[in-house]
């Protein structure tokens, strides 16, 4: 078995590798911007929010502006959540996309290592093809040779 085709299973699985990593490192940049999508809709509607409430003018009972505030903390404890919720998911896409980039660039080298094996036996039969036609070139021309002499 020529030296490419024993590595051609190797460079296969290492391509494969990559191949299920970009898939895992592409659900973790929607996961990502899913997470990102959702805390501006948490930060838009907590501004809005915000903004309601200054825009009551005039007395507001000591109730209802303790329900406010318990809200606004409320909303402001599910934002800071969901912000560590979002920093993991971000730690784990560029955790991904580390490894999915250090097994393309295995795969790749692979790859490069497989194609130069085949052209090193592409040459070395061509060679040989060659010599084999000179040696029965020679020998027919002694052959030749030989006849003609007698």
């Amino acid at each position: 078995m020529m030296k490419s085709e024993r590595f051609v299973p190797i460079q296969e699985m290492a391509a494969r590798a990559a191949d299920e990593l970009r898939r895992a490192m592409a659900e973790s940049q929607s996961r990502v911007a899913e997470l990102e999508r959702q805390l501006q809709q948490l930060q838009s509607y907590r501004d809005e929010y915000i903004r309601k409430g200054a825009g009551t003018a005039g007395a507001v009972d000591a109730v209802r502006l303790m329900n406010y505030r318990a809200f606004l903390d409320r909303l402001t404890e599910v934002i800071s959540q969901h912000l560590q919720k979002l920093g993991a998911a971000r730690a784990d896409h560029e955790a991904r996309r580390a490894a999915w980039s250090e097994k393309r660039i295995e795969a790749e080298s692979l790859t490069r290592a497989v194609e130069r094996f085949r052209s090193e036996e592409q040459g070395i039969a061509e060679r040989r093809e060659q010599r084999e036609g000179d040696e029965a070139a020679m020998r027919s021309r002694s052959g030749a040779r030989a006849l003609h002499d007698v």
